[in-house]
């Protein structure tokens, strides 16, 4: 049964939000489209490439309210060392085994990417690593970066929720996956990416539902578009707490006016039925 974080956990997890709402603003948290990993949100072609993940990385940053930002992609392969610029502006050799994507900086205006070039097979997972490159872009941006790279890269997992990624980086902080080969049956795999557990992204996401006011049906909804872990700890999540509990703990005086609920795709019954 998934549990929800430790209640000293649950302090850090808001108290991390609340100084992102603090400096940027709350508009985006409680305002700003949760994305799905659907046509309506990614309208653009994916191919396997450079390109594709070019494109990918524009919409997220226009998402993110950097639509001015371009980007530049290269791609890597295993455990290819890359340039990486460091909280001191300067650069240093990094190796990005394991990694799906990174960010290695922002020059003349232009985003430095990187894209693993055996992770364009699975674009749902490339989907939430590309989410956490933008929040890092979204960061330097507005000098909101931690000195300890650690605590930065959960603080930048935290910030994907903040700008309505929560949806894609929950799903990708910990996926099983089924293949089959041909004749020769199928094989049963874990992937996991992020900083922060499965468990905390829904919690965090939960929160974010809860304090826009959505309602119960609209929180079912959500917790649909993911592995079944992760929407399980989410509905805990929200049982566990309250729209007032979660408001105090982000530090808003009082729970903020209800977020319109989005608009959702009908069904085939409501379709028919209205």
């Amino acid at each position: 049964m998934a549990q929800p974080p430790s209640p000293l956990e649950r302090e850090w997890l808001w108290s991390a939000l609340a100084t992102v709402i603090t400096a940027r603003g709350e508009a985006p948290f409680l305002t700003a489209p949760i994305l799905l990993p659907d046509d309506a949100c990614f309208p653009d072609r994916w191919t396997p490439d450079a390109a594709g993940v070019q494109r990918l990385a524009k919409r997220l940053l226009a998402y993110a309210g950097l639509p001015q930002l371009e980007v530049d992609v290269e791609m890597f392969t295993g455990e290819t060392d890359v340039r990486e610029v460091g909280l001191d502006g300067r650069a240093s050799a990094t190796s990005h085994a394991g990694a799906a994507a990174w960010f290695a900086g922002i020059r003349n205006g232009r985003c430095q990417f990187g894209a693993e070039t055996d992770q364009l097979g699975d674009p749902g997972g490339l989907v939430g690593a590309m989410a956490h490159e933008i929040a890092h872009a979204f960061r330097r941006t507005y000098r909101l970066e931690h000195r300890d790279r650690e605590i930065e890269e959960k603080l930048t997992d935290v910030t994907t929720i903040y700008l309505g990624f929560g949806v894609l980086t929950t799903t990708a902080s910990a996926r099983f996956m089924t293949q089959h080969h041909a004749n020769l049956g199928s094989s049963y795999s874990h992937k996991r990416q992020g900083y922060l557990a499965g468990e905390a992204m829904a919690f965090m996401l939960g929160s974010q539902l809860q304090v826009r006011g959505y309602d119960a049906e609209t929180i079912r909804w959500y917790a649909k578009h993911l592995p079944a872990n992760q929407a399980a700890a989410l509905r805990a999540s929200v049982r566990e707490t309250s729209r007032e509990l979660v408001a105090n703990g982000l530090g808003f005086e009082r729970a903020p006016d209800p977020s319109p609920l989005p608009e959702r795709p009908r069904s085939w019954w409501r379709r028919l039925f209205g």
